[in-house]
């Protein structure tokens, strides 16, 4: 009798170190889980503060530019009308991309599944964004060559054609380094959307 109760004394023990693994095991778990989504959280935050970091320095930049516009305007003799487009289409520009790109970094990972349907939003947004620029942008580039070609025609062919070779290789220039950024914050999203979606289904 007494043997059976020291048996049944060491398989009552040998049960409750078990429960106390099991539920050291269930604890670590929980804590790499929850540090795991932490990680990703400030994974996030951070590249979409690269991405505001980007933006702004490019916005500086572009706005650097409008007095060079003005200048253009009497330096070349291009029309009011087209200087004044080009300044606005720019400060939409500028706009639009804000627009496209504005998220509350600091709420960013409150709600992983919230936070993932606003960057595939982001996503679609920059497409549509970037065709638009395309579609008034060709007309613009269009206008902006006929005037000069008309303004410098004067001066001889070799003059004017040499001044539209010029303003199209800067603006195939410009669609290069755009199409660049513009892929490259693209691939940051899918990133972003690729963690979170690794993290939700663990």
């Amino acid at each position: 009798m007494e043997t059976q109760n020291i048996s049944n004394s060491n398989e009552f023990n040998e049960l409750d170190d078990l429960r106390q693994q099991i539920n050291d095991l269930k604890s670590k778990v929980d804590q790499q889980g929850h540090l795991n989504e932490d990680l990703v959280k400030e994974t996030i935050k951070g590249k979409m503060n690269d991405v505001h970091r980007t933006l702004t320095k490019l916005g500086i930049v572009a706005l650097a530019t409008i007095p060079l516009i003005i200048f253009n305007k009497y330096y070349i003799g291009l029309s009011w009308p087209l200087t004044i487009v080009t300044i606005a289409l720019l400060v939409a520009f500028l706009i639009s991309d804000y627009l496209v790109n504005k998220i509350d970094v600091s709420h960013m990972g409150d709600d992983m599944i919230q936070t993932a349907n606003k960057l595939v939003k982001m996503k679609k947004n920059r497409i549509i964004s970037r065709n638009v620029s395309y579609a008034i942008g060709i007309p613009w580039a269009i206008w902006y060559c006929y005037e000069f070609f008309m303004l410098h025609f004067s001066d001889g062919a070799t003059v004017a054609w040499g001044g539209i070779v010029a303003i199209v290789i800067g603006i195939i220039v410009g669609l290069i380094v755009g199409q660049r950024l513009f892929n490259k914050m693209q691939r940051t999203n899918d990133e972003m959307i690729d963690q979170i979606k690794e993290l939700t289904s663990e």
